[in-house]
């Protein structure tokens, strides 16, 4: 895929995100040859539109249209591509704990959880957070982060039918966390860079980081820095005798190359872990979940998976989901 070709990929995912000031930008570079050039001159990953926006506004570039954006971006193109050199991608989205809370209601406890690509480590608070789907809800209903999830559950009956959940989820008595470059929460420069990967429209979500970080703060996750596949058996071994050690991805398997993507799915089997998974749909081989008629594309983005086994397919931030087991 060219770079113009991500860039009007990623506008339609604006569109659908409710981010229609990035849609327009992102629209307007893959428009633009002289800012795709700009982009070009970073190393193929972090030509990311998520990010080079986000650089862009971390560097000071004007609000407004693209217009506006395009004469800022190719004075400071040097700065641009430099900083893009220095930052990832991380959105950590706490969205995404709806699905992983379904999955992991269904491993016995007590859970030691270790996640890869955790960035601040949010998601590893999964068990701290609320959930509510329709009327059905679980999780802990006083936590200050309450998440609503659209459930289909593939059969009569609706959501009341479907296998979710019921009152708190299993024990974690140990969680901690792999990322190439974690993010401290209690750092607020390190925090200021996630806030500002978030489109600066979505104020839901801006408030949603924020409610998330402060409950972190509270008992901070561990965090590695270190490789999803080469630190992954030093960091569990940390995990105590007696509770079920479950590995966790979200979104983060793209970022692999597919050899490095087959070694951290042996390296999983061969710790004897639980893995759980909410990662593009067609992205793991051994991960098979098949649409359920009239589910349009963007709803099955993703797939939940228990062990490799598909629990239901879902949109790429977590927030309508279609079970089908």
């Amino acid at each position: 895929m060219s770079t113009s070709e991500r860039f009007v990929a990623a506008a339609l995912a604006f569109d659908r995100d409710g981010s229609p000031s990035q849609a327009a930008l992102a629209r307007g570079i893959a428009g633009d040859p002289a800012a795709l050039a700009v982009v070009d001159r970073a190393e193929e990953a972090r030509r990311q539109p998520v990010l080079v926006l986000a650089v862009c506004r971390w560097l000071g570039a004007p609000t407004g249209p693209w217009s506006a954006l395009r004469p800022w971006l190719l004075a400071h193109s040097d700065e641009v591509v430099a900083e893009l050199g220095r930052r990832l991608t991380q959105t950590n989205d706490v969205r995404r704990c709806a699905p992983l809370s379904i999955a992991l209601a269904r491993v016995p406890g007590p859970v030691a959880l270790l996640e890869v690509g955790a960035s601040a480590g949010l998601c590893l608070g999964v068990d701290r957070y609320g959930y509510r789907a329709g009327d059905h809800v679980w999780g802990d209903p006083s936590s200050p982060v309450q998440l609503d999830v659209d459930v289909d559950a593939g059969i009569d009956g609706g959501v009341d039918a479907a296998p979710l959940p019921d009152g708190p989820l299993p024990e974690v008595v140990w969680r901690a966390g792999l990322d190439l470059d974690p993010v401290d929460v209690r750092d607020r420069d390190q925090v200021a860079w996630l806030e500002t990967l978030l489109p600066p429209e979505r104020g839901d979500r801006h408030e949603l980081l924020t409610r998330a970080v402060a409950l972190a703060r509270t008992a901070p996750p561990r965090l590695v820095a270190a490789d999803a596949v080469d630190g992954l058996a030093d960091l569990a071994a940390e995990a105590p005798d007696g509770a079920t050690l479950v590995v966790v991805s979200t979104g983060t398997l793209v970022y692999l190359p597919g050899r490095r993507r087959q070694a951290f799915v042996d390296e999983v089997g061969r710790l004897g872990a639980r893995w759980i998974s909410y990662e593009r749909r067609d992205l793991l081989t051994d991960v098979v979940a098949d649409v359920p008629p009239g589910v349009p594309a963007e709803d099955a983005f993703a797939a939940l998976a228990l062990d490799r086994r598909a629990i239901g397919v879902g949109d790429a931030h977590g927030t309508r989901l279609h079970l089908v087991s």
